[in-house]
């Protein structure tokens, strides 16, 4: 069975905020926001260069995770930062909302284009 789009965004950041209280490090806090920030933008322009408009969306968004590699693994590593013993979880996380970001950014771009497959 196959999660809606924003049911699966929702229980991504759900389990990302159950991290929160390893982030009330001021300094650690704004590294990982700046890094999401760094990641975020290349999960889009990654999914804008890739887009064929054939192919899935969830394709797309694999492959442009993919494609930002080191910025997800910076921000992995910044996140388990606090508690080394969390970052089994906190790494399935955060490439699984890597994914769900980048195929978000292809399907909007779509419905913009007034593509909307």
């Amino acid at each position: 069975m196959r999660l809606p789009l924003s049911t699966a965004l929702a229980a991504v950041a759900f389990g990302l905020t159950a991290c929160a209280p390893a982030y009330e490090d001021g300094h650690l806090s704004r590294s990982i926001n700046q890094q999401r920030v760094v990641r975020d933008t290349c999960l889009l322009n990654e999914a804008n260069s890739l887009d064929d408009r054939s192919s899935a969306p969830e394709a797309i968004g694999r492959a442009a995770s993919y494609a930002c590699a080191a910025q997800n693994d910076r921000l992995i590593q910044l996140m388990a930062t606090m508690d080394r013993s969390g970052e089994p979880q906190i790494t399935d996380a955060v490439r699984k909302e890597a994914v769900v970001k980048a195929t978000s950014y292809v399907i909007n771009a779509r419905a913009q284009a007034g593509g909307g497959r």
